[in-house]
């Protein structure tokens, strides 16, 4: 199998154009303005010129050039004509934000060395239970990449960015549409430890558009908690909402509202063999089916409750 192609994917961050990701192909561009012949249409921006900035990918090198916009455009606050841009470069044009980021491009952390003291007298022993934990792990994690693929389809995940910043690494570095769980000015500020809602392409594997993002979540995530997924027909925007309904739960004695940390699969393995067919019904929705890692790293598998119209 061939490897991936690399694509540049331009997304913005900020305003009523949240979370739009355009992908560019390399050889490909990507012409940005107010209106609808531009490639991605900004038109509540009224500071926008009608084709205000180009971007351009090779497959090694992004370029961005301002295609004579009354306002200017701007790389990292400084005002260009023409400019290179490094992957998490940010844009400024009118009034809107936008980030470039080249898919899949920063590698994982080195986890580093094993701990294991080279001059104990048991460091051999303690080399081999170390071997036969890491092929453990990968054998689990290639079954859990198998058993999602095989779910029903679309597929989501919710992810904790609390767990690891690598998770938001991989979420701005995919084509994937993501979105945090939180809202408002509060949202903005807990948006380095909030949860994203993730949807995975049909293709999760790798071998076309969803470019292996549920391959890089299992391999690095598998085992730390990352978050949980999801089988659910329902579109996007109303996954989100249904999930939102359970960020928070009141405490039964005291009223008192907490975080309900329903995405992190030690508490959910906790609590959904304690809840009653109603509560199991109403946190399912129309789900079809959840899915996480157990203790011992195998795929735990949660299936929305009978009689429930699909």
């Amino acid at each position: 199998m061939s490897a991936p192609v690399q694509r540049a994917i331009v997304e913005v961050p900020h305003g009523p154009m949240k979370g739009q990701k355009t992908a560019i192909a390399p050889g490909g561009r990507l012409r940005v303005g107010r209106v609808d012949r531009a490639d991605l249409a900004i038109p509540r921006d009224a500071q926008m010129s009608a084709l205000h900035f180009e971007v351009r990918w090779d497959g090694a090198t992004c370029r961005v050039r301002d295609l004579g916009s009354a306002r200017g455009t701007l790389v990292g606050g400084e005002p260009v004509t023409e400019a290179e841009l490094a992957n998490g470069a940010w844009i400024r044009a009118g009034e809107t934000d936008f980030m470039v980021y080249f898919e899949a491009a920063t590698p994982p952390d080195d986890e580093g060395d094993d701990g294991i003291d080279p001059d104990a007298p048991d460091a051999p022993y303690q080399r081999r239970l170390a071997a036969a934990a890491a092929e453990r792990r990968a054998y689990c994690r290639r079954v859990a990449k198998d058993r999602l693929r095989r779910a029903p389809a679309p597929l989501y995940a919710v992810l904790d960015a609390a767990r690891s910043p690598r998770i938001l690494v991989l979420l701005r570095e995919s084509v994937a549409p993501y979105r945090s769980l939180y809202e408002g000015i509060e949202g903005e500020a807990l948006a380095d430890v909030a949860p994203y809602l993730v949807r995975l392409p049909i293709d999760a594997g790798g071998d076309g558009d969803g470019g292996g993002l549920l391959d890089r979540l299992v391999d690095e995530g598998w085992g730390k908690r990352w978050g949980i997924f999801l089988a659910c027909p329902l579109p996007f925007r109303d996954v989100r909402r249904h999930l939102r309904r359970f960020l928070m739960v009141e405490e039964d004695e005291t009223g008192e509202r907490l975080y309900f940390r329903f995405y992190d699969p030690g508490v959910l393995r906790a609590f959904v063999p304690t809840c009653t067919p109603l509560q199991k019904g109403d946190l399912f929705g129309e789900i079809r089916e959840m899915y996480m890692e157990s203790e011992d790293l195998d795929v735990l598998r949660y299936a929305r409750p009978r009689g429930r119209p699909c």
